[in-house]
């Protein structure tokens, strides 16, 4: 689980938007440089950022599911909604990590607060990959009574 999502946020080997010794440490490289026994952020971060886009999804369309609601603009609220949080909880986990010293103290190991800015700004990216994504799946979509054509019709 930590690969797959190590390849996303690392955009498949593309253009990572963080150091690579960050990478290690969201990997869970221990406090020693040994082994990879620490806790996988990106694990966490992944499957929250997952769930999170599923769990709005679901509020969207399912539970507010009302006319009010069922333009356009609400849903880039919900959207906007999920990337704040994603952002801030991909922001927060490491950079706690960082200032409470729980990462590789090697000489040439060094990260700091823009890799966690750099790895937040690209879980928002996918939170709202996912968001889009699974609002154009048409089956749940369509239970929906009135947001099921919003934001695109199917």
């Amino acid at each position: 689980m930590t690969d797959f999502f190590a390849s996303l946020y690392e955009w498949f080997g593309l253009n990572p938007l963080f150091s690579t010794n960050f990478g290690d440490h969201l990997r869970g490289l221990d406090t020693a440089c040994n082994d990879y026994a620490a806790t996988p952020i990106y694990s966490v971060v992944g499957i929250a950022m997952m769930g999170l886009s599923m769990l709005f999804y679901a509020l969207y369309y399912h539970v507010v599911d009302s006319v009010k609601y069922s333009r356009r603009g609400s849903w880039f609220v919900v959207l906007l909604a999920l990337i704040i949080l994603d952002f801030c909880i991909a922001f927060l986990l490491p950079y706690n990590d960082i200032q409470a010293g729980n990462f590789c103290k090697s000489e040439d190991f060094s990260i700091d607060g823009t890799d966690c800015f750099g790895f937040a700004f690209s879980n928002s990216i996918w939170a709202a990959i996912f968001f889009t994504f699974f609002s154009l799946l048409p089956f749940p979509r369509s239970l929906s009574v009135n947001c099921k054509f919003t934001p695109w019709k199917m």
